[in-house]
């Protein structure tokens, strides 16, 4: 599969309120992860499995993201901006002019989950799904919201109340006959309107073991900074030990 062709959607619109007390003047994805801005770490990610084309839904002080990423020369930078909220799923549909590609992989800019990003669209498209969702095992979380599966990995519900066998990893493959079917000018989400709304049209999950990291609230930002400083270290003191 050629990557460098398909769409990369990056949903970055939101006002962050509960970061408002460590992050006053950016928006949640760019807040500094020693010295770089958190969505670094997604962009760099994505491009590290051949994706080139990236829209980036912005809203919040939307300008941030724009600045740094417009004059990369790695990377097609597109910009879709909402003045107002509209969801995760408006945001998708306000861009829906500016996708080439019929399948498209839509990855949250406030969270890491370091997943082989090709193989998870060559397996979304040999499923012949509308719509595929990383999931991870449930933890103690009480935020994330449970997700069930039947024996084929088709999701039988998403359920915001009750803590299921899985969570969102926050990727997803969608095709463009998913995104036709979000309303237009409506705001709306992908995790609590279009996704249960749409159960019966085959909407899968591919299950990993690979930790989902965000930075939603300020003790999360505070672990992966943490994280990143100690997994930076063991890959120095691995390097001296060669």
């Amino acid at each position: 599969m050629n990557t460098a062709c398909s769409d990369v959607v990056i949903l970055c619109g939101g006002s962050g309120t509960r970061l408002k007390t460590v992050l006053r003047d950016r928006p949640k994805p760019m807040a500094p992860i020693h010295g770089r801005p958190f969505l670094d770490l997604v962009v760099n990610h994505v491009i590290s499995h051949g994706f080139r084309r990236i829209i980036f839904c912005t809203g919040y002080r939307g300008e941030w993201i724009a600045q740094h990423f417009s004059p990369r020369i790695d990377i097609d930078a597109i910009m879709s901006h909402e003045e107002i909220p509209i969801g995760t799923a408006g945001a998708l549909r306000a861009c829906r002019h500016a996708l080439r590609s019929s399948t498209v992989l839509v990855l949250n800019g406030d969270s890491l989950c370091a997943i082989d990003l090709a193989a998870f669209i060559t397996e979304h498209r040999r499923r012949n799904a509308s719509a595929t969702v990383a999931v991870v095992p449930a933890d103690d979380r009480s935020d994330g919201g449970g997700i069930t599966l039947d024996s084929q990995h088709r999701i039988t519900s998403f359920d915001e109340k009750t803590r299921g066998m899985y969570l969102n990893a926050g990727i997803y493959a969608l095709e463009s006959m998913f995104l036709d079917q979000i309303p237009e000018r409506t705001p709306c989400s992908l995790e609590h309107d279009m996704f249960p709304a749409l159960l019966g049209q085959g909407i899968h999950a591919i299950i990993t073991q690979t930790p989902v990291h965000d930075i939603g609230t300020p003790a999360r930002l505070d672990a992966f900074r943490t994280w990143m400083t100690t997994s930076v270290e063991k890959h120095i003191e691995k390097g001296a030990a060669c």
